[in-house]
């Protein structure tokens, strides 16, 4: 475990920085360009390295054990570093960006919304939606799966977020917000302050999406607080007073809301997307998978058809294992302390990557192999080796409900429609900080009939 270094303590020889630094902006073009491959070489030169981020060094942790500790303890490693600084930017202090001194509260406040007891409801409704756009689909079409996954997830999220009384031009505007959002964060937190303040394009769609987007949630916000009824939606419940009376100012749902909206539309589309993807790649695996799908009874699947969807539930967590949400996250040291062996100051920067430990040899053989049989034997992953929510107290608070939205989700795509690759060349990636393919277009095929309403 982590303990206060001495000021005596013997330093160990410096760590080793990666290959590929540049002037100025370090090792970002690598990070923008393949972050998978520079990721995956980290490994080779120990369980610790120095990764530059712009102009600021960092440490990278490629240990399972060591990113199980930072992980664990959030008091002492806290949310932040220059892409926590940028998400910052976007989320506020929504529960994902918020700082260790204000975790606690606001999980407390939101755990109602994750009850157990409430997930069955938002599962159903999410899967009637997702259903619903599946099978307006027609035979014979090629659909960039990306942007198509994408809209279902969203779909779902905006009739758990906001009780399905949003139109479709607002939607289609959040869900174009979110992506020039997400795809700022990256080079945001990569490159240099000066570059990032130069009027390109890009940095101005950046800007211009987090305006537009909080005006929007500000007025649908408004017009919410200002109706005379609700239906137990996700905002219904942020608007609502807590167990101690206190209620959410706008900027406060506003963040959460921001919060669950790139959570639930971009991850989880991207996720949905990439499973896809193997199963057009894999002809027979998409036929098991839906052969199990399509033993379920006529209609959108429901939460109660989870336990019959075994393989389809361990295709998520290969896809999860292949494609966490985002490539790599940064944590703030707040006291003098020790990681492995090496000192580390407070304000020093760690950076950790799902990515990288979940394709270590050491913790999954043949690891960038897509098995989704590897998840059949009781063997739990070595710990620190799969963590696509996270761990500890910040785990994502959603990670059961996404779970089972992709499953039902994932379900309902292989019992609707048969998957065919257009072409062998391999996916790319987008520059992103989530982990989103490029070009990812598939062709349909029917199964069958659309299901019964």
């Amino acid at each position: 475990m982590s303990h206060t270094a001495s000021r005596t303590h013997t330093v160990p020889a410096a760590l080793p920085l990666l290959p590929g630094a540049l002037p100025l902006i370090g090792h970002a073009l690598r990070l923008l360009h393949d972050p998978a491959g520079f990721l995956t070489t980290a490994p080779a030169h120990g369980p610790l390295s120095r990764v530059r981020l712009g102009p600021l060094t960092a440490t990278l942790v490629s240990d399972p054990a060591l990113t199980r500790e930072v992980l664990l303890d959030d008091a002492l490693y806290d949310k932040g570093g220059p892409l926590y600084d940028r998400i910052a930017d976007v989320m506020g202090n929504g529960l994902l960006a918020c700082p260790h001194a204000r975790h606690r509260q606001q999980r407390r406040l939101l755990q109602p919304v994750f009850h157990k007891d409430r997930v069955p409801a938002h599962l159903d409704l999410m899967a009637a939606e997702i259903t619903d756009g599946i099978d307006q689909w027609r035979p014979g079409q090629t659909l960039d799966m990306a942007a198509q996954a994408q809209a279902l997830t969203a779909r779902a999220i905006v009739a758990t977020l906001f009780d399905g009384t949003l139109d479709g031009a607002t939607v289609t505007t959040m869900v174009e917000d979110m992506s020039a959002i997400t795809a700022g964060i990256y080079s945001h937190a990569l490159l240099p302050a000066a570059y990032t303040r130069l009027p390109l394009p890009a940095h101005r769609r950046y800007t211009r999406a987090q305006s537009h987007l909080r005006a929007t949630l500000g007025r649908i916000i408004t017009e919410h607080r200002a109706r005379t009824t609700d239906h137990g939606a996700f905002l219904s419940l942020l608007t609502e007073p807590g167990p101690d009376g206190h209620t959410l100012t706008d900027k406060d749902v506003s963040d959460q809301v921001i919060t669950f909206f790139i959570a639930g539309m971009e991850t989880t589309g991207n996720a949905l997307a990439w499973a896809a993807h193997h199963l057009a790649q894999d002809a027979a695996l998409q036929q098991r998978v839906h052969a199990e799908a399509a033993a379920l009874p006529a209609g959108p699947p429901t939460h109660t058809h989870l336990p019959h969807l075994e393989l389809t539930s361990r295709v998520i967590t290969e896809t999860l294992r292949h494609y966490p949400p985002v490539w790599l996250l940064t944590r703030s040291v707040t006291r003098d302390t020790t990681l492995g062996d090496h000192p580390l100051r407070a304000g020093d920067t760690v950076v950790i990557s799902a990515h990288l430990v979940q394709h270590l040899p050491s913790a999954h053989p043949r690891p960038h192999h897509f098995a989704p049989d590897r998840w059949s034997r009781p063997t739990p992953p070595v710990p620190g080796s799969l963590i696509p929510f996270g761990l500890g107290a910040r785990k994502c608070i959603g990670d059961t409900l996404g779970m089972g939205e992709l499953t039902l989700a994932l379900a309902a795509l292989t019992r609707r429609w048969h998957l065919i690759p257009t072409t062998a060349a391999p996916v790319r990636y987008e520059k992103d900080i989530v982990i989103r393919p490029r070009k990812l277009h598939l062709h349909l095929r029917p199964r069958q009939a659309p299901s019964p309403s």
